[in-house]
C-alpha cells in the first residue's frame, strides 16, 4: 500500500521534545506493563523521543528486546541520548514507516503504541499494520488521549481559544483530537483483534510544580511548535491570538484553586 502523507500535529521543536521526554513507561504504559514479563519481544511504534521504549526495555529486561521505531528522521539525537543514558543491550531504535515497513509478519509479543493514531488520517489502517507485526496471541496496546475531556478552572477565554486552536489544526492535519473515545471502535475495525479490554486513566494538573510544568510547557509550544506554524499558516489563530493563549496559560498556573485534567482511553487485545 502507498504511505499516506501524514502531518504530526506537535513536530519535533526543543519544548516539544522536553515534554515528550518527561514521559515514563510506569505513567504511559502502566495498563500494559503488568502483562509484560521477561524475555519478551516488544515493539513500540511512534516511539518519539523514546523514554516510554527505555521503560519498556526494562520491563523485559536482558533476555528481551525493544524496538523502537518512528516515521521522522530527527529524533536520532535523542534516540542516541536514550542509549548513552542507558547503556542497555537490548533495546534498539529506527526510522521506519507503519504503514509501509519491511519487518517481518508477526515476531513480536508485544506492539505498543502511545498517542500516535489522534495524528494518522488512517489509524485504522496503521493499527491494523502494527496488529500484523504481533504474534497470534501477542498483545496490542495503545493510549490515546481525548482533547474533550479537557477541563480546567478558573475557564477564561484563553484557554477556550486553547481548545478551539489545537483541535482546529489536529483536524486540518487530518487526525483527531477526540482519538480516545474511538479506541474501542478502531480495535474492532481491525478485525483482527480479540479479547479488547479498555481503560481510562487521567493527567491531572494542581500542585505547583505540576501546574508549573504543565502552564510552561503549553506556554511554549502554542508559541514555537508546529501547533502555532500551522494555526497560522491555516488562518486559524493569528501570532497576537496566540501570545494571549500563552499568557493564558501563565495566568492558569498561577490563579489561586487552579486545576487541570483529562482523560486517556487504553485499549489492550491479543492479535486474533
Amino acid at each position: 500500500m502507498s504511505s499516506p502523507r501524514e502531518t504530526y500535529l506537535h513536530g519535533h521543536h526543543r519544548s516539544v521534545l522536553s515534554a515528550h521526554s518527561a514521559r515514563t513507561a510506569e505513567d504511559a504504559a502502566a495498563f500494559l506493563l503488568p502483562h509484560i514479563e521477561p524475555g519478551m519481544r516488544l515493539l513500540d511504534f511512534g516511539c518519539g523521543p523514546g523514554t516510554i521504549t527505555v521503560g519498556l526495555a526494562d520491563a523485559v529486561g536482558s533476555s528481551g528486546s525493544v524496538l523502537g521505531i518512528d516515521i521522522s528522521d530527527g529524533l536520532q539525537t535523542e534516540w542516541d541520548l536514550r542509549l548513552k543514558e542507558t547503556d542497555a543491550t537490548n533495546l534498539e531504535f529506527r526510522v521506519d514507516d507503519i504503514y509501509e515497513t519491511e519487518l517481518e509478519q508477526g515476531q513480536f509479543d508485544v506492539v505498543y503504541a502511545h498517542q500516535i493514531l489522534q495524528h494518522l488520517a488512517y489509524p485504522v489502517g496503521a493499527l491494523k499494520a502494527a496488529t500484523r507485526l504481533a504474534k497470534r496471541g501477542g498483545l496490542v496496546g495503545i493510549r490515546e488521549v481525548d482533547w474533550g475531556t479537557f477541563a480546567a478552572f478558573p475557564e477564561s477565554k484563553a484557554l477556550d481559544d486553547f481548545r478551539r486552536v489545537y483541535d482546529a489544526v489536529a483536524i486540518r492535519n487530518g487526525g483527531n483530537p477526540h482519538a480516545g473515545r474511538h479506541v474501542l471502535e478502531w480495535m474492532e475495525a481491525t478485525g483482527e483483534l480479540t479479547d479488547i479490554q479498555i481503560t481510562t486513566s487521567t493527567w491531572t494538573f494542581y500542585e505547583e510544580s505540576g501546574k508549573t510544568w504543565w502552564g510552561d510547557q503549553w506556554s511554549q509550544r502554542i508559541l514555537e511548535s508546529d501547533i502555532a506554524v500551522k494555526a497560522i499558516e491555516y488562518g486559524i489563530a493569528t501570532r497576537t491570538e496566540l501570545e494571549a493563549i500563552s499568557r493564558g496559560w501563565q495566568e492558569w498556573k498561577h490563579a489561586p484553586g487552579s486545576v487541570s485534567c483529562f482523560t486517556h482511553f487504553e485499549g489492550l487485545a491479543r492479535r486474533a
